[in-house]
């Protein structure tokens, strides 16, 4: 939801046009308009799913102008393990999609290291057509592993990751 207060004069019944670029374009188009009510305010309302991208708003009621808000947005990634509970040196399956898509860009499989409170990236596959991703690793040590997907900042999302994953591998 978009919406604000138009304190010109008149502010009610004001006509108020909501100007949008999204990431990777070179220019503003009109998105919709509407008309302000007896108190000056007005909505916009976007569905869900229709803001995936990162992008810039703005109204403009005749000759006056809002700010540009700059809206960044963080893609939706996922991460799945075949198992949660393995033995060292068994194959675990993770598996995961991205949404919006990023078709043909690398997501970065972490681990978490708990002594130097860092991730650390343990595997890069590429996104395929349908943005999804598939690889099988094999666990030396016993422990926890705490995993998470990555999709590095790009020129439609902010950096995003999936929740995390832990996984019990047993000796």
């Amino acid at each position: 939801m978009i919406s604000g207060v138009l304190t010109a004069s008149p502010a009610s019944g004001a006509h108020v046009v909501l100007w949008r670029e999204k990431a990777g374009q070179s220019g503003f188009q009109q998105l919709a308009q509407t008309t302000t009510d007896s108190s000056g305010r007005y909505t916009f309302t976007r569905g869900p799913g229709t803001v995936m991208a990162d992008q810039a708003w703005y109204v403009t009621s005749g000759a006056l102008r809002s700010a540009t808000i700059d809206e960044q947005v963080r893609a939706l990634v996922a991460l799945v393990a075949s198992t949660r509970t393995l033995v060292a040196g068994q194959a675990v399956v993770l598996r995961g999609h991205v949404t919006p898509n990023h078709a043909g860009e690398v997501v970065l499989i972490e681990k978490w290291d708990p002594p130097t409170r860092t991730w650390h990236v343990m595997a890069r596959p590429r996104l395929s057509k349908g943005s999804s991703y598939s690889l099988s690793h094999r666990f030396g040590k016993s422990g926890k592993a705490e995993l998470r997907a990555v999709l590095r900042l790009d020129g439609r999302n902010v950096a995003s990751n999936s929740p995390t994953v832990t996984l019990t591998v047993k000796p």
